[in-house]
C-alpha cells in the first residue's frame, strides 16, 4: 500500500512541487493565530506541536528526495506500484513510448524520472482524447454504403470504356 501511495504521488502532475512549503507553514500559523483569537486561549502548545509536526514532515520529504536521487533507476517493485497506481494500460503505453524514444536500445535502463514523465504524457494524451470525444466535430465521418460504392465503380468503368472507345475512333 505504501509503495502504491508513493508511486501515485511520484507520477502525479504536481510531483515536482513539494508537499510542504513555506506557504503551507505560514497558512497553518495564521490558522493557529485565528483559532487562538477566536477561542481566547493562548495557542502556545498547539503552535509548538504544529511546528514540530511541520518539521517532521519536511524532514521526511527531504529524506524521500535524497532516497529518490540515490535510487534513480526504476526497480521491478516500483514498476508494479506504478502499474497498480495508474493502471496497466497507461503503464504499458508509457513503457512503449520510452522504447520508441530510445530506439529499442537494449542497454537503456528505465529511470524513475523517465517513466514518470512518460506516464504524465500518456495521461495528458488520454485526457485530451476524452475531451476531444466529447467535443463537437465539424465534419462527421461519412458512412460508407457498399451498394453506392459498387454503383459508382460501375459508372467509372463504363466512362473509362466510352473514353477509350472515343480515343480509338479519333486515332484511326
Amino acid at each position: 500500500m505504501l509503495d502504491r501511495l508513493i508511486a501515485r504521488m511520484e507520477v502525479s502532475r504536481t510531483y515536482p512541487l513539494p508537499i510542504v512549503s513555506i506557504l503551507t507553514f505560514w497558512s497553518g500559523l495564521i490558522a493557529l493565530t485565528t483559532v487562538g483569537k477566536l477561542t481566547g486561549a493562548a495557542p502556545v502548545t498547539a503552535g509548538r506541536l504544529y511546528v514540530l509536526a511541520w518539521l517532521v514532515i519536511v524532514g521526511l520529504e527531504l529524506g524521500r528526495d535524497v532516497w529518490v536521487q540515490r535510487h534513480r533507476y526504476a526497480s521491478p517493485r516500483w514498476l508494479r506500484a506504478v502499474e497498480a497506481a495508474v493502471g496497466h494500460e497507461v503503464t504499458v503505453h508509457a513503457l512503449a513510448e520510452l522504447i520508441r524514444q530510445h530506439q529499442h536500445d537494449p542497454d537503456y535502463v528505465v529511470t524513475r524520472s523517465d517513466l514518470r514523465f512518460a506516464v504524465q504524457q500518456e495521461r495528458v494524451k488520454r485526457r485530451e482524447a476524452a475531451r476531444r470525444a466529447e467535443g463537437f466535430q465539424l465534419v462527421e465521418a461519412p458512412t460508407i454504403d457498399a451498394a453506392q460504392v459498387a454503383r459508382d465503380e460501375e459508372r467509372r468503368r463504363r466512362a473509362r470504356e466510352r473514353r477509350a472507345a472515343r480515343q480509338g475512333r479519333v486515332l484511326t
